[in-house]
């Protein structure tokens, strides 16, 4: 029996990753597993026409008025990314990143916890109990393995057993090495739970370093790097999962959204600037899909905000993504254009780009993802070319 020296393990956060993990979280399945997925759901809706205004469009200044940032960096067709995000613009210059404006999933309601739910789960209308990337690991074409960063595992990895696990910062005590040791003997004769614990306390390693960086704390903007950081160990770890989930909270902007929006771009910005420099090599490989539940009103309020939309945008970064490309089409902001008069009208599917980076990033079958990871979806094709 090993003898342990890490205090670090939180019972609660080992109990919680007990539930979700499968043996061989870490198992190292060759070359196949060199090419990595980073997924980052933006929770509470950000304003993609914010973060990426089509400048040339005559009727954006009309509708947003002081929401459109004078001093956006042009990048190509007319659009401009937040001065708050230079290094993404340097990345899609480097062709290492793309953007997907006016992209929504199925849903067309303005719940933020409906619509984040359908966006995890993969569903039209109906919240499911599973989500789809924890659907797709039971169909991976390797044996994959996915980590989520967080206080809680997100419903995107919820589901069947598969080899997924979580991690988040200490918020209780740290468990003596004796404890740890008790725990051990306790389940040495439980093949199941002797190698879901081993996997939680190979996460702890891993995680060690981490609350030395400032993980700790309440979520918001200043996790944003931490969080990142964090993906990208776990990732860069020999044997390491293929795919992390990370969730980045507070892009709610009802009020104030200029100065709110500039603390959260920069964060942002930095976080994906540190994910690459954590994952050195591997960035070569690796996929980045940023991405909110839905976007917010063509429209400035009385608050200096918006209010909950429709069309938003996903941001794709990365050594393997097919860069410096704007991908869809765009819709237009004039009146009789907008959904519900209103809102950005979608144009692009996201399951259809989900589709298209499981399928040519991490090689699911295009069978398996129009049936059984997102069920019934057929009509939603898979993009290609995005790596």
């Amino acid at each position: 029996m090993m003898k342990l020296h890490r205090r670090s393990l939180l019972l609660a956060g080992w109990a919680a990753t007990l539930v979700a993990v499968a043996p061989g979280v870490c198992a190292d399945t060759g070359a196949a597993t060199n090419r990595k997925l980073v997924i980052i759901i933006l929770r509470g809706a950000m304003d993609g026409m914010a973060a990426l205004p089509k400048t040339d469009d005559p009727d954006i200044h009309a509708h947003r008025g002081a929401l459109v940032d004078a001093k956006a960096i042009a990048l190509s067709d007319g659009f401009a990314l937040h001065s708050a995000m230079p290094g993404l613009a340097a990345m899609y210059r480097a062709n290492e990143a793309a953007f997907v404006p006016a992209i929504a999933g199925p849903y067309r309601e303005r719940s933020h916890f409906a619509a984040q739910d359908l966006l995890e789960c993969g569903e039209i209308s109906q919240v499911s109990a599973d989500g789809w990337l924890n659907r797709a690991l039971l169909k991976a074409p390797a044996a994959y393995s996915a980590v989520s960063i967080g206080p809680s595992q997100p419903l995107v990895l919820r589901g069947a057993a598969v080899n997924a696990t979580s991690w988040s910062p200490a918020v209780l005590p740290e468990a003596s090495d004796d404890t740890l040791q008790r725990l051990l003997d306790l389940y040495e004769n439980d093949t199941v739970l002797k190698a879901s614990l081993s996997a939680a306390l190979g996460a702890d390693r891993v995680a060690g370093s981490m609350q030395a960086d400032g993980m700790g704390g309440r979520a918001g903007p200043a996790q944003y790097v931490p969080q990142l950081v964090a993906a990208g160990k776990f990732l860069a770890q020999p044997g390491g999962p293929q795919i992390a989930v990370v969730s980045l909270e507070g892009w709610d902007t009802h009020a104030g959204q200029n100065q709110a929006l500039q603390q959260r771009f920069t964060a942002l910005d930095t976080g994906i600037a540190a994910l690459k420099a954590q994952l050195g090599d591997i960035w070569k490989t690796t996929a980045v899909m940023a991405i909110s539940e839905f976007g917010r009103t063509v429209r400035i309020n009385g608050g200096g905000g918006t209010d909950h939309g429709t069309g938003g945008l996903a941001i794709l970064a990365g050594g393997a993504i097919k860069g410096g490309r704007m991908l869809g089409d765009w819709p237009g902001l004039k009146s009789s254009a907008l959904f519900e008069d209103r809102d950005l009208r979608p144009a692009v599917d996201a399951r259809s780009m989900f589709k298209g980076l499981l399928r040519d990033q991490l090689g699911w079958a295009s069978g398996d993802l129009d049936s059984a990871i997102f069920r019934d979806s057929a009509a939603a094709k898979a993009m290609g070319g995005l790596v």
